[in-house]
Formats: structure tokens, sequence, C-alpha cells
């Protein structure tokens, strides 16, 4: 008796356990009405001779919810040892009142010309794109951002950015900043 109760026991088990093993599993996870995306905001290599590369990582997860209504920005940040770029391509998104523009790359190039200790001239680089999406509109819009500032011995500056939609300029503009 005690061994019959014991061999049904065993045969349902198996028998629960084989049923929950053959369940397949999804190739994604889905909650309802919840996104969760992550977007990488900027990332920076420094580079010192004789010492470790530093990369610093500045990211951002969106938590998209309400069918699109709510949308909730986190923060993350951390530096790693790794001396080379991260495959990712994504930026902080810029939300605005009816629509989002989700940065797709960013080139920032800061460089500084020494000479005999002192600062002859100094120039940052910005080469930027991102997709605009906005409320009740069928095609994203694709935006540019390039920007060139130099900045001389003097201290005087000189920005010159280009804006684009779609390829069509948008603004260009020329900006002299002199001190006196």
């Amino acid at each position: 008796m005690i061994f019959s109760r014991f061999t049904s026991f065993a045969i349902l088990s198996g028998s629960i356990s084989l049923s929950a093993v053959a369940a397949p599993m999804p190739n994604s996870i889905v909650v309802d009405d919840k996104a969760v995306v992550p977007v990488l905001k900027t990332e920076v290599l420094r580079r010192v001779e004789g010492q470790k590369p530093i990369r610093h990582v500045e990211a951002t997860i969106l938590e998209i919810t309400n069918k699109g209504k709510d949308i909730v920005a986190k923060e993350v940040v951390f530096n790693d040892s790794l001396g080379q770029f991260s495959d990712k391509k994504l930026s902080i998104p810029v939300i605005q009142k009816g629509g989002v523009i989700v940065p797709t790359s960013k080139i920032e190039l800061n460089t500084t010309l020494k000479q005999d200790g002192e600062i002859i001239k100094q120039t940052r680089t910005i080469d930027a794109e991102g997709v605009e999406f906005k409320k009740d509109q069928a095609d994203p819009v694709k935006r540019t951002l390039k920007l060139q500032q130099n900045t001389g011995v003097d201290k005087a500056r000189v920005t010159h950015t280009v804006m684009t939609e779609d390829g069509a300029t948008t603004r260009d503009l020329l900006e002299v900043n002199t001190v006196e």
C-alpha cells in the first residue's frame, strides 16, 4: 500500500514537471502597456600615456507607459577601464510637448594645441544626428547638427552651427565673440 502511494505520487510528480518543461519559452517578454528602452547618452574615452584608459558612460533608460503618454527617463553613470567605444549608438532623447527627438549618433571632438605650456588654439567639433517623432505624424523627421567652435590665444571665439531637417538646412549661424 505504501509502495503504491509512493509510485502514484512519483508518477503524478513526473507528469507535472514534464508538462512544465514541455512549455516553450517566449523569445521576448511582453508587459502590457509598458516599454523599457535603454538609450546611450554620452561616452568619453580618456587615454593618458602610461595609464589604463578610462571610459565614462552616461546612459538613460526610458520607461514608456500609458500608450506612450507617460515617459520616465532614468539616468545611469558609470566608469570602466575599456579602451574602446561601445557598439551602442543611441543617446538621450529630448522630450518636447507632442514629440520626442531620439538621437541616433553623436561625435564630439575636443582638441587643444599648446606651445611652451600656453594654449594657442582650442577646437570643439560636434556632429550629431537624431530622429523626431511627433504626435499624429506618419513619418519621423531626421535632424542633424554640425557645430565647430574655435578659440584662439586672444580668447576670441568663432562658432559655426548648421542644423538640418530631412536634409534641408533650417539654420546656418556664424557667431563671433571677441574679448575687449
